[in-house]
């Protein structure tokens, strides 16, 4: 039960990251400061892992504009935008960041798309179709160190390390959207 309620509270943050204007803006680069990892992960078979979460809703009025900002082109628009009217899905907004230092390229898919996302220490805002209660895939799909490719998320606690991930192996986020 502590660990769906800490898990819940991984992607949550994003809301409160947007609204703020993304972070503070300076001259510097550093990166965000991670909390300490949390045992909020169950090792499925075959390199899965499993954790839940919960995305910041963008309102159906919101929905093209974020789409557009986003970079999806007239064709997935037009299809995300018919599944939101339908009902089929909500628009969220997941901030990710390279949370190990190591970077690498992860593939995060949701509803009816994929995105390719190249990740830096900086959040990006990661705009995702997805079910009322659905799930979220993340893919390690560059080589990785030792170490793996530490993808990181903006919560309600502040940026949360997500656990690392190697090449093939995948994350699975069950999510709310509220």
């Amino acid at each position: 039960m502590i660990a769906a309620i800490a898990a819940l509270m991984v992607v949550a943050g994003g809301a409160s990251w947007m609204a703020n204007g993304g972070g503070a803006k300076n001259d510097q680069d550093t990166k965000p400061p991670l909390a300490s990892p949390q045992n909020i992960q169950n090792d499925t078979a075959h390199g899965r892992f499993s954790v839940a979460g919960e995305f910041a809703y963008i309102s159906p009025e919101n929905a093209p504009e974020a789409l557009r900002r986003a970079g999806y082109s007239e064709a997935e628009q037009s299809t995300i935008l018919a599944g939101i009217k339908r009902r089929d899905y909500r628009l969220a907004v997941m901030p990710v960041f390279d949370a190990g230092g190591t970077g690498g390229t992860i593939a995060i898919s949701s509803g009816p798309v994929r995105r390719i996302v190249h990740l830096t220490p900086t959040p990006q805002p990661i705009v995702l179709p997805i079910t009322i209660v659905g799930e979220v895939s993340v893919s390690a799909i560059s080589p990785a160190g030792p170490t793996g490719i530490t993808t990181g998320a903006v919560t309600v606690l502040g940026p949360e390390a997500l656990p690392s991930l190697q090449q093939g192996d995948n994350l699975l986020l069950t999510v709310i959207v509220q």
